[in-house]
């Protein structure tokens, strides 16, 4: 079985409605976080759109389509209504049990996770506790969540309009 996401994960209240504005549709919301499926195809969308070349803080060595754009830090100060969100963005490739996954977590423009984080110690810098029994992947339900949803593939035809 696969699994294969990319999300960004938000620490904190999420104003719904703003983040709709903004394609950001939560796949659900547990232990305080909320978790918005996106891919590089939505952030390179919104960074074209808002004219932000940006990128953010990144490590070496994450996935070749792991979502590099700095506005995403700027839509989730949107939707959070703060200066310095937290915030992580996650990436999983698996399939058969052989893959990889990759992960990021901030606090505004300040990254919180060393070089090749899992997305277990992205989840913990933003406040989410494993317990006994679950490991804070498991705490939120992303286990549940195999494969993200199909209207992102339009951010694929809409990065070619604009040639992004």
């Amino acid at each position: 079985m696969s699994h294969n996401i990319c999300a960004l994960i938000v620490a904190g209240g999420v104003d719904v409605d703003q983040a709709r504005t903004v394609g950001l549709r939560a796949a659900f919301v547990r232990e305080g976080v909320s978790v918005f499926p996106i891919d590089h195809f939505f952030s390179a969308y919104w960074a074209a759109v808002r004219g932000n070349s940006a990128r953010l803080d990144l490590p070496d060595g994450l996935s070749d389509t792991f979502p590099t754009e700095a506005v995403l830090r700027d839509l989730v100060c949107e939707v959070t209504g703060t200066g310095r969100p937290q915030f992580a963005i996650i990436q999983t490739d698996y399939f058969g049990g052989l893959g990889g996954q990759w992960a990021a977590a901030f606090r505004g423009e300040e990254r919180l996770t060393p070089a090749g984080a899992s997305i277990n110690q992205a989840l913990a810098a933003l406040g989410v506790r494993a317990t006994d029994s679950l490991d804070e992947f498991d705490v939120i339900g992303l286990g549940e969540f195999r494969r993200n949803p199909d209207f992102l593939e339009n951010y694929v035809d809409l990065c070619d309009e604009l040639g992004v």
